[in-house]
């Protein structure tokens, strides 16, 4: 008896591929997108297929491993970008996993930077660290305009 296993699916119907960069909006985090790297496929009883993925998390205290619905926590699992060839994901897969227990930290080492060192081998500036940089500069033009006002 052949048993068929159905090819695991993003909401919108895509394929989950290794090495896919995927994020999730989660409510506690007011639309900021957390994301990790599909590391790989696991068959279990009943040919179930299991989905691992590798993203670094503040609740995890850094860089490790959580199944696809841990990390998806009853939201949509968004496909943001796909490896560009085999050898470009086996390349993702191993960083990823090279940087397995590395420390989070929100300012220069988050999901966002995690991911995209993952796809480029180079570390990245985030969304997050350009709007904090933003934040600080109008705080510091209010400050700078506000003294300038009371000269």
């Amino acid at each position: 008896m052949v048993v068929s296993r159905a090819i695991p699916r993003y909401w919108t119907g895509e394929e989950i591929r290794k090495a896919d960069e995927v994020e999730v909006f989660y409510p506690d985090l007011h639309g900021i997108p957390h994301r990790g790297i599909v590391y790989g496929f696991q068959v279990g009883p009943m040919g179930a297929i299991g989905i691992d993925v590798i993203h670094n998390s503040k609740r995890n205290g850094g860089v490790g491993f959580i199944s696809f619905a841990d990390f998806a926590q009853s939201s949509l699992v968004n496909l943001r970008r796909r490896a560009q060839s085999s050898q470009h994901a086996d390349a993702i897969s191993a960083r990823a996993e090279s940087a397995i227990h590395h420390p989070y930290h929100w300012w220069l080492a988050n999901c966002e930077h995690f991911t995209d060192w993952c796809y480029t081998g180079k570390p990245g500036e985030s969304d997050t660290k350009t709007a904090g940089s933003w934040v600080v500069a109008g705080i510091t033009a209010a400050v700078l305009l506000w003294n300038a006002g009371s000269e």
